[in-house]
């Protein structure tokens, strides 16, 4: 501790030297919410005191001057509650000239007179004038109303005969909360990425673009200790820069609100301004443990860039994804709960809007605490193995897109690099997109076949064009016995808590299990064959080809097997693009990747991924059979009983086969 404070100290006041950093940190919340908050209202409040204080010009002919001298006697006694002047000129008195006024032409048609007002809504001064006329001709209409209410004889109530009434229960701190919340958490998340961005540009990247990197890893230090110290330096900016943002953005709205007038105040007279004041230290926690994360997040993305340039270009789509996730809070019917509690800086902004609406809970705002400090704690892992790996540190990084380069000039027997597989993965994902949204306007069904081409074509494309040696990539080896045996326990494992956690997250995700069920009930319609053909075979080819052979096989030449493991498997969860699917897949995909790297064969993997997706269509097509056959598959719900027992069998099953493929593997090397 006592190195890491000195190269605390260091990295300060390296940032300190730079004046964009406190121009950001310090000036920016400052002057920033003030601007925007008072300026907007005074610009706001200037125009609409402009247009009631000029002369209004409205236009008719001679022959409409009888309707005239009625408009402008309602005017005239109603001009103390109107905010508007109006001038009222003939045109053949005065030459009609410019745009900002109104044309009246006034059409008698039986008993009714329509009134019709030409004007230009492109230019301001025309648009208020036509407003104010709608509201001179909506008086007119109520004269004449009762002008022919009291000729019959009747009263006001023969027009009315119901009434409503609309209560509003809500009170006016939720009010505000629903107006303002969302927006408030937008801003200070995104305040607080600005503070941790400019910071960590400078202490990573910068460190590269200068040349001091490699004299800062001669000193008797780890790297462990080198990259906390920087974490911990851009984390006090990004605190600071959290703290001002919330104290100046507070100080301004809570200014605002009581210099209102009281006919402004709307009902904002009844919020307790004395409970925000509660809310600030718990408040300040979370904003604190959202600067940790998201300076994190910034200096992983940094650490890949060679220069401050391309640092800003890798921080671009952090920075939308950040304010796509802080923007969750303005969506008036989006709640935080114990679901999306688990959701990084989407909770944050969500607690932002409950602590507007002064109905914070404590117990989902400790869970956002600890849950955005897990995901900080996670990154800061990942951000010291990355400044422990030379490849990263002085590699291409992100640049290394081999895949651009001649054909001729890559070398036989290349392996694609990190960003190889990450624009590959890009090319099948995009592809998916809009090659199956494409086809399934002509036919559904072949949407999917269109997909699962795709994601069979492009690895093949992929190793071709870098000459890679496909049979160690994908690991095209003959399996041992042995190794089919563990691999088959190893998934029976899997597949039983994989079951528990699928209808844990069923029952959580309620809306999202549906939606897959009604998906797959559609493609249920085609005949058995089919489905076995285009569900079954193909994905099992195709998806273990890119993410077992192409993305795991060139993750575990560049890096280490485990996180080769946990990287493929979370890709292949998310490109299965549901929810309560993510975390089941993701698990199958780990056990694929697995079996691949303790059997040396990615035949297995798709023997597995076959026969799983085989139960699958055989469950959905033939509900009766299957459950006369497995009863646990056609089970929606499990009891106690059936958790437990699930769980024992994965465990045993998994732990069996997984022993089986170890001792096949040690056996195959012998």
């Amino acid at each position: 501790m006592k190195k890491i404070s000195v190269l605390v100290k260091k990295e300060v006041l390296e940032i300190l030297r730079d004046k964009k950093t406190l121009i950001i940190m310090v000036l920016v919340p400052i002057l920033l919410y003030p601007a925007i908050i008072f300026g907007m209202s005074t610009v706001m409040s200037m125009i609409m005191q402009s247009q009631s204080e000029k002369t209004h010009t409205v236009w008719y002919e001679a022959q409409d001057q009888e309707f005239i001298e009625v408009f402008e006697d309602i005017y005239h006694k109603n001009q103390e509650e109107l905010d508007f002047e109006i001038a009222f000129v003939c045109v053949s008195d005065q030459k009609l000239e410019g745009e900002s006024g109104v044309q009246l032409d006034f059409l008698e048609e039986g008993e009714t007179i329509q009134v019709r007002a030409e004007y230009n809504s492109a230019n301001q001064d025309s648009r208020y004038t036509e407003d104010a006329i709608q509201e001179l001709s909506e008086l007119y209409r109520e004269q004449l109303l009762s002008q022919n209410l009291e000729k019959a004889g009747l009263s006001e109530n023969f027009l009315h005969p119901l009434s409503y009434e609309a209560v509003d229960g809500s009170t006016a701190s939720e009010t505000v909360g629903v107006s303002i919340g969302g927006s408030m958490g937008m801003l200070l998340i995104t305040m607080i990425l600005m503070g941790a961005f400019y910071p960590a540009v400078d202490i990573t990247t910068g460190e590269k673009e200068r040349g001091t990197l490699e004299t800062l890893l001669t000193l008797p230090v780890t790297n462990f200790q080198m990259i906390m110290s920087k974490y911990i330096a851009v984390s006090m900016f990004s605190c600071i820069t959290a703290v001002i943002s919330l104290i100046s953005l507070g100080g301004v709205v809570g200014l605002m609100m009581t210099s209102l007038p009281e006919d402004a105040m709307g009902g904002m007279e009844q919020i307790a301004f004395g409970v925000y004041l509660s809310y600030i230290p718990v408040l300040l926690l979370v904003m604190i443990t959202t600067s940790m994360l998201i300076t994190a997040l910034s200096m992983c993305f940094c650490m890949f860039a060679k220069s401050t340039k391309e640092a800003n270009n890798y921080i671009t789509p952090v920075m939308l994804v950040v304010m796509f996730a802080s923007m969750i809070g303005m969506i008036p019917t989006v709640e935080l709960d114990y679901k999306l509690v688990l959701i990084p800086l989407v909770n944050v902004s969500l607690l932002i809007k409950q602590v507007f609406s002064q109905q914070m809970d404590l117990v989902l705002t400790g869970m956002t605490i600890f849950v955005n400090m897990g995901y900080g704690v996670i990154l800061i892992g990942i951000l010291a193995k990355m400044y422990d790996s030379e490849d990263i540190l002085f590699s291409d990084g992100f640049r290394s897109f081999r895949i651009f380069q001649k054909r001729s000039e890559i070398q036989k027997g290349t392996i694609p690099a990190v960003g190889d597989i990450l624009m590959c993965l890009v090319v099948v994902l995009l592809a998916m997109i809009y090659v199956s949204s494409i086809v399934r306007i002509f036919h559904f069904f072949g949407s999917l076949v269109a997909t699962q081409l795709l994601i069979c074509i492009v690895p093949i494309l992929v190793v071709w064009y870098m000459k890679s040696d496909v049979k160690s990539l994908f690991c095209l080896n003959r399996p041992r016995v042995s190794a089919a045996l563990g691999s088959i326990l190893f998934y029976i494992g899997i597949y039983s808590i994989m079951l528990v956690v699928s209808t844990l997250l069923s029952a959580v995700f309620q809306e999202s299990a549906q939606n897959v069920e009604e998906t797959f009930a559609e493609i249920m319609e085609q005949p058995f064959v089919l489905l076995v053909l285009v569900i079954a075979v193909m994905p099992a080819v195709g998806e273990e080809l890119l993410f077992r052979g192409l993305t795991f096989g060139s993750l575990r030449a560049n890096y280490s097997t485990k996180w080769a493991v946990c990287v493929s498997a979370l890709i292949f969860g998310v490109f299965h693009m549901s929810i309560v699917k993510l975390i089941p897949t993701a698990m199958l995909g780990a056990c694929f990747a697995i079996v691949v790297s303790k059997s040396g064969s990615i035949f297995l993997s798709m023997l597995l991924h076959f026969i799983n997706n085989l139960l699958s269509v055989v469950a959905m097509k033939y509900p009766e059979k299957i459950e006369k056959i497995f009863p646990i598959l056609a089970k929606s719900e499990f009891s106690r009983i059936d958790f437990i027992c699930l769980l024992l069998i994965g465990v045993v099953f998994a732990g069996a086969g997984y022993l089986v493929l170890k001792k096949s593997r040690i056996n195959q090397k012998l």
